[in-house]
């Protein structure tokens, strides 16, 4: 009988520990500012230098912003990543948004799209955010992706990304952290 109840609590104590380590706070933000743009981040989340040692290289454009949180679950950490392109054309962040949101769909492995919604920017310009279950590769596994285009000046575009764990039900809060993007 007492190694059943011990078997219990321990379990109890265990998924207890699992649950709370997915509610980590992210409505205190600060602002990060960077040459040409500012967002807010999480409090405590870190940046994390664009250099060949820490940051893949990506397919297309260049890393602009890396942040990422220091509460971990299962060794993953909810991140934001922000990347940047040219813009040959002058082109609305919506319509960019929606047009790039097809490659995502062949970017990814195993993409589901949970939900598509117009979202407003802290400046006032709109754009259609994207929010799906994926695995990055085949060796990841599936995590829970905001995703959304912002075009500044008609010159350069914005795509910001943030990875969380599948546990995170309601996207609210990381939804406010993409809102906050401006354009100097």
């Amino acid at each position: 009988m007492k190694k059943i109840f011990l078997i219990i609590l321990f379990s109890t104590i265990f998924l207890t520990w699992c649950s709370s380590s997915n509610k980590e706070n992210v409505t205190s933000l600060q602002k990060v500012e960077k040459t040409y743009f500012d967002v807010s981040i999480p409090a405590k989340w870190t940046l994390i230098e664009n250099d060949s040692k820490s940051l893949p290289t990506p397919k297309n454009g260049e890393i602009a912003l890396a942040a990422l949180s220091t509460e971990t679950n299962w060794w993953f950490a909810n991140n934001l990543l922000i990347l940047s392109q040219d813009v040959y054309k002058p082109i609305k962040s919506n319509d960019f948004s929606i047009v790039n949101n097809v490659w995502s769909t062949k970017d990814y492995v195993n993409y589901q799209k949970l939900d598509a919604k117009t979202i407003e920017f802290a400046d006032k310009d709109t754009s259609t955010l994207y929010i799906f279950e994926a695995k990055y590769n085949l060796t990841t596994p599936i995590f829970k992706y905001l995703q959304v285009w912002k075009v500044c000046s008609q010159k350069k575009a914005y795509l910001l990304t943030i990875a969380v764990s599948q546990d995170v039900k309601n996207t609210s809060d990381y939804e406010d952290i993409l809102k906050s993007f401006t354009c100097k």
